[in-house]
């Protein structure tokens, strides 16, 4: 069995700064647990975080050249694949979302790896949309998923040389992403040798970004969500305003999944912690309280867009 350890966020942020290309830094952010980690090492417990996966998004949106060359210049930089399992490069038949992602160890070592994200171009509703990328071993895919682009609104920086996103804007776009509990099967990956749905893991997630930050901090996340909604989705911002928190209480409602989400709080950021079971509920209230429900009566009282 491989041992999991937990590594220093902050000494892998900035080992990672140091290690991609100069060029491309201005051209990437962070998204995941390593940014929030990252955000919050001051209240982790057990020596950091366990993630030696980091999430990278390209912007501009949805173009493809850039996105081509980045994959491009990391492989010619000796960036290597990572290979697991089914690894297998893709044909320009295939389709974009049966292919592989970018996922890329440094030249020299296998400390972490990078998966490449790209952010989508418009308001387009869907779950997830895959660009096609052609490098030299096949076709790979890149994802871009629904409300990424909420987490490229108000970017934090570390030490001035690689941005990663607001803890708060990654809480949104969970949100959003989950409108109500997945009913298919628990996703492969285990959590802690235990069955995991993929929504309980991303809700729980927004729970643990809430325990986290600050009571003052979470105040102001109603207003920074109204902004990043109006700016990321001028057309569709009240309609995911006003079911901003259907989710987590559908979550709430559901005992075996609120179980779950606990699970993956405590196994993830918020290891070592001890948080209960009552004690993220307490959590879940106050974003409702405090957040959740003045977005929503805000999407309520705003006047319709006419078409």
């Amino acid at each position: 069995m491989t041992l999991v350890t937990t590594v220093d966020p902050r000494a892998l942020f900035q080992r990672l700064a140091h290690e991609l290309p100069h060029e491309l830094l201005n051209r990437v952010f962070v998204v995941g647990s390593l940014a929030a980690a990252c955000h919050h090492t001051d209240r982790l417990k057990n020596g950091g975080v366990k993630t030696k996966d980091a999430d990278l998004v390209l912007h501009p949106a949805g173009d493809e050249t850039p996105a081509q060359e980045i994959a491009r210049l990391l492989r010619a930089r000796g960036w290597r694949h990572r290979r697991l399992g089914g690894f297998e490069p893709g044909t320009r038949e295939t389709p974009a979302a049966q292919l592989p992602a970018i996922r890329l160890y440094p030249p020299e070592h296998e400390d972490y790896f990078i998966e490449l994200l790209i952010l989508p171009s418009g308001e387009r509703p869907g779950t997830k949309a895959w660009l096609q990328v052609e490098l030299e071993e096949g076709y790979f895919g890149l994802p871009s998923f629904e409300f990424l682009a909420l987490t490229s609104y108000d970017r934090c920086c570390l030490d001035g040389a690689l941005e990663y996103a607001q803890p708060s804007m990654m809480a949104l776009a969970n949100l959003l992403s989950h409108p109500e509990l997945d009913d298919g099967p628990p996703m492969s990956t285990r959590v802690a040798n235990r069955d995991i749905h993929r929504s309980s893991k991303d809700l729980g997630r927004v729970l643990a970004l809430t325990w986290l930050e600050s009571r003052d901090e979470v105040d102001t996340w109603s207003d920074r969500w109204e902004r990043a909604l109006r700016i990321c989705f001028p057309t569709r911002w009240i309609e995911l305003a006003a079911r901003v928190g259907s989710g987590l209480r559908a979550l709430l409602e559901d005992i075996d999944r609120f179980d779950e989400a606990w699970h993956c709080c405590n196994d993830g950021l918020l290891s070592g912690h001890g948080v209960t079971h009552d004690q993220l509920r307490a959590t879940a209230d106050q974003l409702m309280g405090d957040v959740i429900v003045l977005v929503e009566q805000l999407a309520r009282s705003a006047p319709t867009i006419a078409s």
